[in-house]
């Protein structure tokens, strides 16, 4: 049976908490500086540079003071799962609250916003799909609910940890003398 070190798992929930700390205070200068954080690419980008720093800084912390310079690819693997999945959790929390009761009106100003951009951009879908496409993708936008944006940005934060995760893994191992 393998035992976990209990400085790993408080380490990756450490981490995982300022990592969704830090995505938060971003996500809310975006909202109040009215840049719409939930559409705007640059958003985006920051989360990603926001999780694979910390990713990363929790991979090294790891490999420097706990595992004294040893590192396999399992703790890499371990510590940046329980990152990006405690970063993912408490942000699709903290998303929840803000759009169920800091921002009632938000998921009308969503779709609202979500279907202007969907006709400046018509003809560059229509060209590419169908009118058909676009029409139906227009109404399913209408559609749209609470749980299904917070889900969303469940998703992508998993996601980012996902393919970054392995690549550091591998980067920081440490061979078998």
């Amino acid at each position: 049976m393998i035992k976990v070190n209990p400085k790993l798992t408080r380490l990756s929930f450490k981490y995982g908490a300022v990592t969704a700390l830090f995505t938060i205070i971003a996500f809310l200068v975006f909202y109040f500086m009215g840049l719409q954080p939930w559409r705007n690419l640059l958003s985006f980008l920051l989360d990603i540079m926001i999780i694979v720093i910390f990713l990363f800084l929790a991979l090294k912390d790891y490999k420097t003071n706990v595992g004294n310079g040893e590192f396999r690819f399992y703790h890499g693997m371990t510590i940046g799962f329980i990152v990006y999945l405690t970063t993912a959790a408490v942000f699709a929390l903290f998303y929840f609250v803000f759009i169920y009761w800091g921002n009632p009106d938000f998921l009308s100003e969503y779709i609202i916003t979500a279907q202007q951009d969907m006709v400046s951009r018509k003809d560059m879908i229509v060209s590419a799909l169908s009118e058909e496409s676009y029409v139906e993708q227009y109404e399913m936008i209408a559609n749209t609910s609470k749980n299904v944006l917070v889900f969303d940005v469940f998703i992508k934060k998993l996601l980012i940890g996902l393919v970054v995760t392995p690549i550091f893994s591998i980067i920081l191992r440490s061979s078998r003398a």
